[in-house]
């Protein structure tokens, strides 16, 4: 896979966002704009102006992380599962005032109160993404499901098969899975569909927890990454999640250099 900065997006909180508005723009920086719950409750339509017209005059590009601290769409709380779907809803016209028409989302799936009953937690939370999924198809945005802390493939695979829509696809998170997976990343690829994973998530640790390191400073042999997801057939969005700004640097020519 041939990696260059135009492809490569940077995850950016939206308080962040404004605040570095300028520079991302003129370092030509495309961002995954991410909008939690407070954000979406206290956006303006200038900050959305002045977003827009920034990426637009500087020719960058822009997908969205939706809400996930706290939301639940397979919680036992039918309150919660509300609330889950709500704030999606509100991500989704997020979306069409940024005009993105990407988001991820997390399955929300919270191994600690479901261990061995994530068939439950599925049965739960289907419902509530089919309601998701219906706002989807109507705006035209996609949503990339993204594993967080989840052990396994099983439950972002499972809704993939059960709503079935060309809306939806999944959003691998490489140091998720480094990080909490009981497998290997190389064999939790292998569990996905072989055209499912239209994003990734790429930030780097050591295996211990989702510590956000520079690429290439964790155990991650993204080099292997890339040669098993360019198996797949499929050239997925490329998102670096770094947690300074002296890693977005580091991040891209880390990127840059393994197609050298």
């Amino acid at each position: 896979m041939k990696i260059t900065k135009e492809k490569v997006y940077f995850h950016a909180p939206y308080r962040m966002l404004l605040a570095g508005l300028d520079d991302i723009g003129a370092k030509g920086i495309n961002c995954e704009i991410y909008v939690d719950g407070k954000a979406l409750d206290t956006y303006t339509d200038a900050e959305i102006e002045k977003i827009n017209s920034t990426f637009e005059k500087c020719g960058i590009r822009k997908i969205v992380h939706g809400p996930f601290l706290g939301l639940n769409p397979g919680s036992r709380d039918p309150k919660i599962q509300e609330l889950t779907l709500q704030r999606f809803i509100s991500a989704f016209e997020f979306c069409r005032k940024v005009k993105a028409n990407h988001i991820v989302l997390h399955s929300g799936f919270e191994p600690i109160f479901y261990k061995n009953a994530s068939a439950l937690f599925l049965k739960l939370s289907v419902p509530v993404w089919k309601e998701v999924m219906k706002a989807a198809a109507k705006d035209k945005i996609v949503i990339a499901l993204e594993n967080s802390i989840d052990p396994t493939p099983e439950i972002v695979i499972g809704l993939l098969k059960e709503l079935d829509s060309p809306y939806l696809e999944a959003c691998f998170d490489a140091g998720h899975y480094n990080a909490f997976g009981q497998k290997g990343i190389w064999e939790a690829l292998e569990e996905y569909p072989r055209d499912s994973i239209g994003e990734l998530h790429l930030s780097d640790n050591k295996g211990d927890f989702d510590t956000h390191l520079a690429l290439g400073e964790g155990n991650i042999d993204y080099k292997r990454f890339f040669r098993e997801i360019e198996k797949r057939g499929r050239e997925p969005i490329l998102t670096s999640e770094p947690h300074t700004m002296a890693d977005i640097e580091k991040n891209l020519k880390y990127l840059i250099s393994l197609s050298s």
